[in-house]
């Protein structure tokens, strides 16, 4: 298998960590969003802060995340590391695949669904069972995607059980 050149392999790294990095702050910015509720007025805001964060879900999450996966993919194919031969690497590829399955069955389809209701209705959204069910179904798998996203760059970085290569006295 051809590997990558050194200069490759850091254009790949940083690629790929700007793209993880772009992943969780936009899920992070997404997540906060929710915070500023708190100062609507009118059922227009209400609508124009889930368009909003539907709009950085689609055109900013979505690629971002699609980015890191392949540039990940490209790193395993094209570098020692490969795919399975380290449970921290093994990890990352389970929750990466786990993230975007779920935003792309769920996450997505629920702002959607907030972004139509809230359109629909304007502020009494807000106490509509629907788009609370869908507000809280969002916020918590907000927090466990973006919360299993960081503790990925955790990993990353400690590589946990990663053999150490013996010292020679």
């Amino acid at each position: 298998m051809q590997q990558l050149s050194i200069t490759q392999k850091k254009w790949l790294k940083s690629i790929h960590l700007l793209a993880a990095g772009i992943w969780v702050t936009t899920g992070l910015t997404m997540f906060l969003l929710h915070f500023m509720r708190n100062e609507l007025q009118t059922g227009d805001q209400l609508h124009l802060i889930n368009k909003i964060i539907h709009f950085i879900d689609m055109k900013i999450l979505v690629p971002s995340a699609i980015v890191s996966l392949l540039t990940g993919w490209i790193y395993s194919q094209f570098t020692k590391w490969g795919y399975f031969q380290h449970g921290w690497l093994i990890f990352k590829w389970i929750i990466t695949l786990l993230i975007i399955i779920l935003g792309t069955l769920y996450s997505g389809p629920w702002i959607a669904e907030m972004v139509r209701i809230s359109g629909e209705l304007g502020l009494t959204a807000l106490s509509n069972t629907e788009y609370q069910w869908y507000d809280k179904s969002q916020t918590l798998m907000g927090i466990c995607m973006n919360g299993t996203l960081i503790l990925t760059i955790f990993i990353s970085v400690f590589k946990p059980g990663k053999s150490k290569k013996k010292i020679n006295k």
